[in-house]
């Protein structure tokens, strides 16, 4: 087993992009926003936001898994190393169209009747409700930026071996929930976690700008320099 370690800054920060799309974090901002509103106590709300990102975690990466047996299974890795980046150059023009032209139709986001099934169980504020949920949210955060999850698993699949490409999936999904690990600690501090909502809707139309360019660019870095 070789280790490329020039894919590991790839793999890093394309996981952590990947990790503050609007889709989980805004659903998290809601989860401890009500959870305060209960008056839980901090140590509550970390061990229930833990459960939520660790669920995201697990179904993001058996998704990945998912896509690279059946990659590798069905050959032709180098088809879709290709096809995986043209998927992600295209979501981030889409994205880039939700900036210069937001009205059009087509959009990267979750589902309206997946958002609103997973607040309700969120609402409950029960072990089992959240698991549902964080689950529901792993596999509801595919359209939002699916793409650069999709483009990574098909290089891997036509650059590694098996193994090799589960252990980048493991660094991947590991950066994929930092970001809402570093947001679960500002539950410590509501009035922090506020400013950063407000700061989020007030600037959702930039944050769908860079999140198109990267993307673009991503998919384009990879089709000129790994595939």
């Amino acid at each position: 087993m070789l280790i490329n370690f020039s894919m590991i800054p790839l793999v890093a920060v394309t996981g952590f992009l990947d990790g503050i799309h609007p889709c989980a974090i805004a659903i998290l901002i809601f989860f401890i926003a009500f959870l305060l509103t209960m008056q839980k106590t901090f140590k509550n709300i970390f061990a229930l936001g833990l459960v939520y990102i660790f669920v995201i975690f697990l179904t993001y990466l058996a998704v990945g898994v998912g896509l690279l047996s059946g990659i590798v299974l069905f050959g032709q890795h180098h088809f879709f190393a290709i096809l995986g980046s043209w998927l992600l150059i295209v979501m981030g023009v889409i994205q880039l169209k939700d900036y210069f032209f937001p009205k059009l139709p087509i959009h990267l986001s979750m589902p309206k009747i997946s958002s609103e099934k997973i607040k309700s169980k969120l609402e409950k504020a029960t072990l089992p409700g959240i698991i549902i949920a964080a689950f529901l949210v792993g596999l509801c955060s595919i359209p939002c930026s699916g793409g650069i999850y999709a483009a990574i698993t098909a290089l891997l699949a036509s650059k590694t071996t098996y193994f090799t490409g589960f252990l980048y999936l493991l660094l991947y999904n590991l950066m994929f929930v930092t970001p809402l690990l570093i947001l679960l600690l500002f539950a410590a501090n509501p009035l922090a976690l506020a400013k950063i909502a407000e700061f989020r809707q007030k600037h959702e139309r930039t944050e769908k700008l860079l999140m198109g360019l990267a993307m673009f660019f991503i998919g384009a870095g990879i089709l000129t320099f790994f595939v």
